[in-house]
């Protein structure tokens, strides 16, 4: 009751800026940027994801490669030989070389792509999850009606203490005009 008639003074709320689920993001990236902190970050990429497509291209090379090198020195009648071993140990080389290059390059891009997840975490991470909301006041019954004796017992003060006037004055007070 005593908010209706006195009303009730503007306050500050804190409101949060993110849905659950994106809270729920947040905290798991900043859990994701504390173990790449915590596991030497930029020491040396990880490159353990490639190690299936090497064993894909080995695999390719030694069912799909050596036998068609096989069958063309076969067709030459120099299958077995020294040139068809030399041949073989050279294009495993270039298989290996060819993996090692790429497996560079699948470390600089999983850097990369390191690097932008922590620029990323690192701009949640350093965004308020809070944000302050001034609402404002709303007027009580009793305002408006205390503000109207006010200019009316201004109007009859600043009448020199004319009765008449201070009456006019305390009545436009309470009707609320100027």
């Amino acid at each position: 009751m005593a908010n209706f008639l006195t009303g009730s003074p503007g306050s500050l709320k804190q409101v949060n800026r993110f849905t659950p689920q994106q809270q729920g993001l947040q905290n798991q990236g900043i859990q994701q940027l504390m173990q790449l902190l915590q596991g030497g970050y930029g020491s040396k990429p990880d490159i353990s994801g490639f190690a299936p497509i090497a064993q894909q291209a080995r695999t390719q090379f030694q069912q799909q490669t050596i036998p068609s090198i096989a069958s063309r020195f076969e067709g030459m009648g120099a299958y077995g030989g020294g040139d068809y071993n030399r041949f073989v140990a050279q294009a495993a080389k270039g298989l290996d070389e060819s993996l090692a290059s790429q497996g560079a390059q699948f470390g600089q891009q999983q850097q990369g792509l390191q690097q932008n997840l922590l620029q990323l975490l690192l701009g949640l991470g350093t965004q308020p999850s809070f944000e302050n909301i001034y609402q404002q006041g709303q007027p009580g019954a009793l305002q408006p009606l205390l503000g109207g004796i006010g200019k009316g017992l201004g109007g009859y003060l600043g009448s020199g203490g004319n009765p008449l006037a201070g009456l006019m004055g305390l009545l436009s007070g309470f009707g609320g005009g100027q």
